[in-house]
C-alpha cells in the first residue's frame, strides 16, 4: 500500500498556498497518494478565474513582488500547481462547510476539483494518512 498524505489549507495566502501545493506535488511526484482539502479562506482559490488572485488576504510586505514574479513567469501560479497536481494523481476536494458559508455553488469551482465534502468525510477518506494543515 502506498503512503498517503493529506493536506488541510485553510489559508487564502498566494504564499502559503501555492508553497502546500509544491509540498502536495513533490509527495505526489514520489508515489504517495495525496489529496488536499481546501477549506474557508482557501476555498477561493478553487473558484474559477480566482486561483490565481494576489489580495489582501496575502501579506503586503510581499504581494507586488508576487504580482511581478507571476506576470514574468518567474514565480509559478496557483492554477499550474494544481493542474500539476492533477497530472501527478493527486485529489482535489472543496469544503462543504466552506461553499455555504461564502455561498459558493459546485459550479462556481474549477474542474480539477474531485468532490465537495465536510471534513469528517475528508478524514474518513485519508484514513491512516499523515495530516498536514495549512
Amino acid at each position: 500500500m502506498n503512503e498517503r498524505v493529506a493536506l488541510i489549507i485553510n489559508t487564502g495566502s498566494f504564499e502559503r498556498v501555492s508553497y502546500a501545493l509544491t509540498v502536495a506535488c513533490m509527495y505526489a511526484a514520489l508515489g504517495k497518494e495525496v489529496a488536499v482539502l481546501f477549506t474557508y479562506g482557501a476555498l477561493f482559490r478553487l473558484i474559477k478565474s480566482r486561483a490565481d488572485e494576489v489580495g489582501e488576504e496575502t501579506d503586503s510586505s510581499i504581494r507586488q513582488r508576487l504580482k511581478e514574479g507571476l506576470q514574468k513567469g518567474s514565480i509559478r501560479s496557483v492554477s499550474e500547481a494544481l493542474n500539476e497536481l492533477k497530472r501527478f494523481g493527486g485529489k482535489i476536494y472543496a469544503c462543504v462547510a466552506a461553499m455555504s458559508f461564502y455561498d459558493v455553488v459546485k459550479d462556481d469551482l474549477i474542474d480539477e476539483v474531485d468532490g465537495i465534502i465536510g471534513i469528517a468525510a475528508f478524514l474518513e477518506e485519508v484514513k491512516g494518512a499523515q495530516i498536514l494543515y495549512v
